[in-house]
């Protein structure tokens, strides 16, 4: 019953500016536990309340219902906005200095070809902002929330169009990280969904078979990506073996 500190919650503790950023509803899971607590994560009333302490200074993603339709009869964006510039469009996040929401219900849409770079044009427009509002670094959460939801229904063309799109903001952050030389990259994920698994394939010809062997989230082992300075923390042991120490085996 006690609120667990969050990265998010870690970071503004020591003067440094936060941002939570999701291809997908602000409500949901994830980006709530960036900035909000709750014992139960359906409770988006309490849990976008949370926004008004102005504890980030950006929050970006879909979702305006859960604003403008409400069960706790909170004028949400009129609060809101007494600190936030209440944007609604990606476009808009760096217009005006200051903190921002925006919500913008075009990253509720599943990724194609026209979207697809949606999520990286936000991460670059996320660290833009982010830089902005002071020189002692920054904690940016991205999302690429609808990965999950191609697993959950089983879709192949789903699951690799979606990794595509996260893997360009994956890209805009690396980016950053080589022109800055003091950020660290952290690539990971809460779970796996849909344990796919690729049985067959052909270079020649492009094509792919996969099998979902779920349409929920399994126990498959997650891999975790660190890439800049303090990625050489990231290694540990398991079945009694150190991970790192057996990678640079392998490598020579």
């Amino acid at each position: 019953g006690e609120p667990y500190p969050s990265l998010s919650d870690f970071f503004h503790d020591r003067g440094m500016p936060v941002g939570v950023l999701t291809l997908g509803n602000v409500a949901d899971a994830t980006p709530t536990a960036f900035y909000g607590h709750s014992v139960e994560r359906d409770n988006a009333d309490e849990l976008t309340r949370c926004l008004m302490d102005g504890r980030v200074d950006l929050l970006c993603g879909s979702g305006i219902r859960e604003f403008t339709r409400r069960s706790d009869g909170v004028d949400l964006i009129g609060e809101l906005e007494k600190q936030y510039d209440f944007v609604r469009s990606v476009d808009e996040i760096n217009a005006r200095k200051g903190k921002v929401i925006c919500i913008d219900e075009t990253m509720d849409d599943a990724a194609e070809q026209a979207n697809l770079t949606l999520l990286a044009d936000a991460t670059k427009a996320s660290i833009a902002k982010l830089q902005e509002r002071g020189g002692k670094g920054f904690f940016l959460m991205v999302e690429g929330a609808k990965i999950d939801y191609a697993g959950h229904s089983r879709c192949l063309p789903g699951s690799i169009i979606e990794m595509l799109s996260f893997d360009l903001a994956v890209a805009e952050a690396l980016k950053f990280a080589d022109r800055n030389g003091e950020t660290l990259v952290v690539v990971t994920a809460d779970h796996e969904t849909g344990g796919l698994v690729l049985v067959d394939g052909d270079e020649r010809t492009g094509r792919v078979m996969g099998v979902y062997v779920s349409d929920d989230h399994t126990p498959a082992m997650l891999p975790v990506f660190a890439y800049g300075p303090g990625a050489d923390k990231f290694c540990g042991t398991y079945m009694n073996t150190e991970i790192a120490r057996r990678i640079k085996s392998l490598i020579k």
